[in-house]
């Protein structure tokens, strides 16, 4: 079975778990898709697999803990052009911004944060009638500097 086609069994258990939910908000199409295929980025990036479970009450807004007990928010968009956080949720230690490619079904990493700098970050509604904390993609640590603080 291909890399792809477990992630969109994943995804299609995990829309059916959530369904009718309050805190359920399908932004786009195949959003359960394109959030596991950046947590499976990240995974691969730092060795980690990525937590599969089906989880009723959603993940607390951690999806990896990773060496010397940070928690991870890996945050997937087709449009990455900002790293955003809903406004009044709980904030993870880090938060990566990874963006998805229908073509390949696949997710790369573009950079990441501390929870604390998002926290403080502004706050605007993309369109969706959500406030989020955001940080411009470019404005992002990279990726190699966390590969270096996770191998210390």
């Amino acid at each position: 079975m291909t890399h792809g086609r477990v992630i969109e069994q994943i995804a299609l258990r995990r829309e059916r778990l959530h369904e009718g939910h309050a805190s359920s908000r399908p932004l786009s199409p195949e959003y359960e898709n394109v959030g596991l295929a950046g947590e499976f980025a990240f995974g691969h990036f730092c060795g980690l697999m990525p937590d599969i479970g089906e989880r009723p009450d959603g993940d607390g807004g951690v999806d990896f803990v990773v060496p010397l007990l940070f928690t991870v928010d890996v945050k997937t968009a087709r449009k990455a052009f900002n790293l955003i956080h809903e406004q009044g949720k709980p904030f993870a230690d880090l938060f990566v911004l990874a963006e998805y490619f229908d073509g390949t079904r696949s997710a790369s990493l573009v950079g990441w944060e501390y929870g604390k700098r998002l926290a403080a970050a502004p706050v605007r509604d993309f369109g969706y009638g959500v406030l989020n904390h955001y940080i411009p993609r470019e404005e992002l640590r990279p990726m190699d500097e966390l590969a270096a603080r996770l191998r210390r």
